[in-house]
C-alpha cells in the first residue's frame, strides 16, 4: 500500500540531487506532476504531419506493450521488475520532467526499491497516455482540416482517409456512447483499484467499449463477458484479455481488447484488486475511482 512507512528514509539520487522519501506515498506524490506533457513538447507536436502523428502514436503503443508485460510479470514476481528495467535501453524514456534520470536512478539499490520501480513505471505510462491524448486531439483536428480542404476542392476523399479509420480503431481509444459523461470513468493505467464485493452486488465493467460485469453471489464472484458467458474468479490472479494464455479469454475478433487487458486479483475476503494494462482502457462506475491505491 502507498501509505507504508519505512523505518528510515529511502534515498534516491537523481542527477546531482539526493532525494529522501519516508513512504511510497511521498514518492508517488513527487511523480504526480510529471504525468502531464510539457508545453514545449506540445508546441513541437502541433507541427507534426498526420503521418508523423501516426508514427508517434504507434511508437508509444509499442513501448506501452513492453511496459505492460513488465508490470504484469511483477505482480507475480516482484523482483523481476529490477532486472527488466536494467535491460531496457535508457533512450526509450523521455527526458521530459527528468524521466530518464529518474528511471536511471532506480537502477541503483536493492529489492527495497522494487515498489518504487513499479510506481515509477506506472506513472511514466500515465505520462505516455497524456501524450497519446494530445496526439489523438491533434490528429483529429488536422484530419478534419485536411478533409475540409479536400472537400472544398471537390476531390473524393474516401480512399484518402481509409488508413485513418484503421488508425483510430487500433491506436486510439474507442468511444462508447451508451453511458453519459461522468457515469463511467477510465481506470488509471497500472494502478490497483480496490473493490469489496458483497453477495448480490453487480458492477458494470467496460473493456474498451465492450460491456462486461462482475457479479457476487453465494457461490463466489463471477466475471460475465460481453456475450453473457460466466467465469468463476479464482483466489489470486485472473488475467482477462485476447491472449490464449489468459485465464478468461475474450473473443479474438474484439481488436479493441488487449491481449492482456485487465488483471483481477481476489482474496478470501471477497476483495478485488483491479489493474488495467490495456491500450484502449477499462471503465468502471465513477464512484469506484474516487479513491484507489497501488
Amino acid at each position: 500500500m502507498l501509505n507504508k512507512l519505512f523505518s528510515k528514509p529511502i534515498e534516491i539520487t537523481v542527477g546531482e540531487q539526493s532525494l529522501k522519501f519516508n513512504s511510497l506515498a511521498d514518492f508517488e506524490f513527487s511523480l504526480a506532476g510529471r504525468t502531464s506533457v510539457p508545453s514545449n513538447k506540445i508546441t513541437g507536436m502541433v507541427k507534426f504531419s498526420l503521418d508523423e502523428l501516426k508514427k508517434e502514436a504507434r511508437t508509444i503503443k509499442d513501448i506501452e506493450k513492453r511496459f505492460v508485460s513488465i508490470l504484469s510479470k511483477s505482480i507475480e514476481e516482484p523482483g523481476s521488475i529490477d532486472r527488466a528495467l536494467r535491460e531496457m535501453d535508457a533512450q526509450i524514456f523521455s527526458q521530459d520532467h527528468n524521466w530518464r534520470l529518474i528511471i536511471g536512478a532506480l537502477h541503483s539499490g536493492d529489492e527495497e526499491l522494487n515498489e518504487f520501480r513499479r510506481v515509477a513505471l506506472v506513472k511514466y505510462m500515465q505520462y505516455l497516455s497524456s501524450r497519446q491524448e494530445i496526439i489523438k486531439y491533434l490528429y483529429s483536428e488536422k484530419k478534419r482540416h485536411v478533409k475540409s480542404a479536400t472537400s472544398s476542392n471537390g476531390t473524393e476523399a474516401g480512399s484518402e482517409f481509409k488508413d485513418t479509420l484503421i488508425l483510430e480503431n487500433t491506436v486510439f481509444e474507442p468511444i462508447s456512447g451508451e453511458y453519459q459523461s461522468g457515469e463511467m470513468e477510465k481506470m488509471p493505467k497500472g494502478e490497483n483499484v480496490t473493490i469489496r464485493m458483497k453477495p448480490g452486488k453487480k458492477i458494470v465493467v467496460l473493456l474498451s467499449k465492450n460491456q462486461c460485469k462482475i457479479v457476487a453471489d453465494e457461490s463466489g464472484i463471477k466475471f460475465i463477458d460481453d456475450a453473457g458467458r460466466s467465469y468463476d474468479l479464482k483466489i489470486g490472479k485472473n488475467v482477462i484479455g485476447r491472449d490464449s494464455k489468459s485465464d478468461i479469454m475474450m473473443e479474438p475478433k474484439l481488436r479493441d481488447i488487449s491481449r492482456m487487458h485487465l488483471v483481477i486479483e481476489t482474496d478470501d475476503t471477497n476483495t478485488l484488486y483491479l489493474t488495467d494494462l490495456s491500450a484502449h482502457g477499462t471503465y468502471l462506475p465513477a464512484k469506484y475511482l474516487e479513491s484507489h491505491t497501488f
